[in-house]
């Protein structure tokens, strides 16, 4: 049986310069070709979908939870901690090298929704995923007429 090359992956989500999570993960096989393909891009997609969508369920809650204290004092909302703007990093890299980066404001969540993210219980279907993702050879590079293999 021919053993195949490992090639570790980095997964990392970032807010600002603070980082949320950052995990190593090895892909056997590993498959250079599918930084373009349609699969990771969908992927990634569908995480942003429902990384968002849970900070918009923790904002509505923390709103809900702290009306009165809200209504007292509307500072307790101000997003305006930094100068510049506020945002959400994610990054797949291989070394130096990055492979995917996606950005997303960060500012339009409270400050106690967007420092206390918490991804670790999904991580491994994450991981999972990026690992099949990054190690198969059947993917998907053509959108609406245009070749992604680049």
């Amino acid at each position: 049986m021919k053993e195949q090359e490992i090639t570790k992956l980095e997964f990392l989500l970032k807010v600002n310069d603070n980082i949320i999570v950052q995990r190593f993960f090895n892909v056997r096989g590993y498959n250079p070709k599918a930084k373009n393909s349609i699969d990771l891009h969908e992927f990634i997609e569908e995480f942003i979908t429902e990384f968002r969508e849970n900070l918009r369920v923790r904002t509505a809650t923390y709103m809900m939870d702290n009306q009165y204290e809200i209504f007292e004092n509307p500072d307790i909302m101000e997003t305006s901690f930094l100068d510049g703007p506020e945002k959400f990093t994610l990054t797949i890299k291989n070394g130096e090298n990055i492979l995917y980066s996606r950005y997303m404001d960060a500012k339009v969540y409270p400050p106690k929704v967007r420092y206390t993210v918490d991804l670790r219980p999904k991580l491994k279907p994450i991981l999972t995923s990026l690992t099949e993702i990054f190690s198969t050879k059947k993917l998907s590079f053509d959108y609406m007429n245009y070749s992604l293999d680049v």
